[in-house]
């Protein structure tokens, strides 16, 4: 899954505002604490990301195809996705 910059740039002036509103932390480089926020949300999706295509390439090697969709297809997917994360410790 792609985001844009756009839209981590919109969650993470969303998360700011709600970190500050509620006085659960100060930040003294509101510019700084963005980049960070930004960071760790481009870093969460490129993990998924990367996760995503290693289950993909594991159900693409099957001798028997499965076809994307199907309920088998989706319980393999499951599956492998929550290996994948467990291998990634997530």
């Amino acid at each position: 899954m792609h985001i844009s910059e756009d839209r981590i740039s919109h969650i993470a002036h969303k998360i700011y505002d709600k970190l500050y509103n509620d006085d659960l932390a100060d930040f003294p480089d509101e510019r700084r604490a963005l980049d960070s926020i930004k960071d760790s949300i481009s870093g969460f999706f490129s993990i998924m990301e990367q996760v995503d295509q290693a289950v993909r390439a594991k159900l693409a090697s099957y001798s028997q195809a499965k076809v994307p969709g199907s309920r088998e297809w989706e319980i393999l997917y499951q599956k492998f996705y929550a290996e994948e994360l467990a291998k990634k410790k997530w």
